[in-house]
């Protein structure tokens, strides 16, 4: 019997629908590899595969029917799958779904200054990480240079407004973490 050894790119989520990348996998056991890593989920043999539209659990079998950009949720052991609890209209998403593949981070700006020109409103959307491409883009680089000067260096300060607010927010979790694991400790 011939295994089937094609990749297939699929789109992996947080169970909170809040962090999504795509990968590309020729088995369901990379995809969790991979979406693992990207994710940050730290233990991939302890993770669960669902499809995101209804819960349904992913096997080795039924990975082999999974059509191409199909949305599936990694759930670590402590979590359980939820229905979307806001169903946002995608006119107003920002979805950043790119397969693992290797793109710069002027090609990147490029395509995250399109895609903001096009609906401003998605920028409270972009993760951290987006924000930075965008905050440390260089606006008169050839690539770039093709956009509208004004509005995209108004995106820019915009972003790198939303980037200072994200990561103090990120900052301030961190230290309610130590301090939670920090109080934990002294409970002993």
């Amino acid at each position: 019997m011939l295994l089937n050894t094609m990749k297939k790119p699929v789109r992996v989520w947080s169970q909170d629908r809040k962090r999504r990348h795509g990968v590309v996998a020729s088995s369901l056991n990379e995809a969790v590899e991979k979406g693992a890593a990207k994710l940050g989920l730290p233990d991939p043999c302890a993770i669960t595969v669902v499809l995101e539209e209804d819960g349904t659990v992913v096997d080795d079998d039924y990975w082999e029917t999974l059509a191409s950009d199909t949305k599936l949720i990694l759930l670590s052991a402590d979590e359980a799958w939820k229905p979307s609890p806001l169903s946002v209209p995608s006119n107003l998403l920002f979805v950043s779904d790119e397969t693992d593949g290797s793109m710069d981070d002027q090609q990147r700006a490029l395509n995250l200054f399109t895609a903001l020109q096009q609906n401003p409103a998605s920028v409270a959307l972009l993760n951290l990480s987006d924000l930075e491409i965008i905050k440390d883009a260089n606006l008169s680089a050839p690539e770039l240079s093709s956009q509208n000067k004004d509005s995209s260096l108004q995106l820019q300060e915009l972003c790198i407004e939303f980037y200072v607010k994200k990561k103090k927010e990120a900052e301030a979790m961190e230290l309610v973490d130590l301090l939670k694991e920090h109080l934990k400790g002294n409970d002993n």
